[in-house]
């Protein structure tokens, strides 16, 4: 199956209220030629506010990026480039915790189903993963950094490319980084073939499932560049999220008192981490005992024995893991409670995305509102929307690409709550206002990083000021 890597850059850190401003990507085959490649920008959407060190970072010309095309205009050149180039496996760095969620946010934004990358038979990796799970492998093959301050393993894109003889010119500008991300993809691949197929089959739930299922034991790899290999064996799933899965931490003694826990009593064995939750279709990584070097492989060999007999006792005491479902279950039912409760409480529609499913009907009604021309009739149609995140949804792409489409009445609301959220003086707010900026934009002046940056500055502080003259 072919590969799409690829790459965001941001205008922020929180993917419900920033949004991308580039976003690169490449279709390669399974060698990673290259058969395809997209890079494109876009401006800022009315109500959104930069991060002035996000903007210093990846030394984005606000202005320059004021004459690029629409958010709406970039993600529909993304939602067609992205269909076109499946079915593949959409794969980047750290993209899972970062990338995967502003692309899903975007989507829904621009009014797309959010899941192309895990649906259609498309599924998801990330090379970060994959570096975490051999990094402290000691291979030959992949000269991992260490900071010189902190003597830690540095696991940044940017000092891996170089450490690793990667060109790598434009750090934080999305193509160059999605050329080092294939660069250390291809420096695996070519080096252990096996160790990279045995890593990449566990791109999406079904096959997680069967492995878990067919290995008795098997290893976590660490989830930093300090953590340990741990010895596990799969328990159960939450009966109501088969993508819930738990794992015993065999490093732990099987003893009555944990045997023999109650429900309220569970949360306790996670919280010390007897017991570890993996989200199957968030690409998690397990391995063999052959993939350790001799030290680790000698370690698990000696204990193998008491790995098999503590998993054994586990997968016999029933009651044990009926405790573990009930819990499972009663947290799942507790958040869904809390998420339904603040859902309902927050008047912003960005942060609904997981809010339920948009069913059929409404996206043929989208197709079918595109062909309208008239304002008034346009307002009365969105009514017949049953999904009601969609009509303020289509009202946001029209204040943007077509204000006309728009009667007064709703041009007025709109302009208000732009106003009325960018100028907000709340503490604990989760997007950045005006106030926020410029108060980041005052620590910035004062940041080493940014010394010889005096005219980027002065640039972002007259683009907050044109933002507050034209919302005032």
């Amino acid at each position: 199956m072919n590969y799409v890597f690829y790459d965001f850059e941001t205008s922020g850190l929180n993917y419900y209220f920033d949004q991308p401003i580039q976003l690169a990507a490449k279709l390669v085959d399974e060698n990673f030629n290259v058969i395809d490649k997209f890079d494109e920008k876009c401006r800022l959407r009315d109500g959104v506010i930069p991060s002035p060190i996000a903007m210093l970072i990846t030394k984005t010309n606000l202005n320059q990026l004021n004459k690029e095309q629409s958010f709406y205009e970039f993600m529909d050149k993304v939602h067609t480039k992205f269909t076109s180039w499946s079915p593949a496996i959409f794969i980047g760095y750290n993209n899972i915790n970062f990338d995967e969620k502003f692309l899903r946010s975007s989507f829904y934004q621009s009014l797309y189903a959010p899941y192309l990358t895990n649906t259609n038979k498309n599924s998801r990796a990330d090379l970060f993963k994959m570096i975490l799970a051999l990094c402290n492998l000691n291979k030959s093959y992949l000269n991992i950094p260490t900071d010189s301050i902190s003597g830690k393993r540095s696991l940044k894109l940017e000092k891996l490319s170089e450490n690793n003889g990667i060109k790598h010119e434009f750090a934080h500008d999305a193509m160059s980084d999605v050329d080092a991300t294939i660069g250390i993809a291809n420096i695996i691949k070519s080096n252990e073939p096996e160790f990279w197929e045995h890593m990449i089959q566990f791109n999406n739930h079904n096959n997680v499932s069967e492995y878990v299922n067919e290995n008795s034991l098997v290893i976590l790899p660490p989830t930093t560049a300090t953590g340990e290999y741990l010895p596990a064996c799969f328990i159960t799933s939450n009966p109501d999220n088969a993508k819930e899965m738990i794992f015993y931490n065999l490093n732990e003694d099987v003893s009555d008192d944990v045997i023999n826990s109650r429900t309220r009593a569970i949360g306790g064995l996670f919280r010390n981490k007897t017991l570890k939750k993996v989200k199957s279709n968030d690409y998690p990584i397990f391995l063999k005992l052959e993939h350790m070097n001799s030290a680790l492989k000698e370690k698990f060999i000696e204990n193998k024995k008491t790995y098999i007999d503590r998993a054994k006792t586990i997968h016999s005491s029933s009651n044990f893991v009926m405790n573990i479902n009930q819990y499972l279950v009663d947290q799942l039912a507790d958040y869904q409670v809390d998420n339904r409760d603040y859902l309902a409480a927050s008047e912003h529609v960005d942060e609904m995305l997981y809010n339920g499913f948009t069913g059929p009907s409404d996206w043929l009604k989208i197709e079918e509102l595109k062909k309208i021309n008239d304002a008034k009739e346009l307002s009365k149609q969105l009514n017949f929307l049953q999904d009601k995140r969609l009509v303020e949804l289509y009202k946001r792409k029209m204040f943007s690409d077509k204000k006309n489409m728009l009667t007064d009445d709703i041009l007025i609301e709109h302009k208000k709550y732009i106003s009325q959220k960018i100028f907000n003086e709340g503490e604990k707010l989760p997007w950045t206002t005006l106030g926020k900026a410029r108060h980041e934009l005052s620590k910035a002046s004062n940041d080493e990083r940014f010394k010889n940056m005096s005219d980027e500055l002065t640039d972002i502080t007259n683009y907050l000021n044109q933002i507050e003259k034209d919302f005032s």
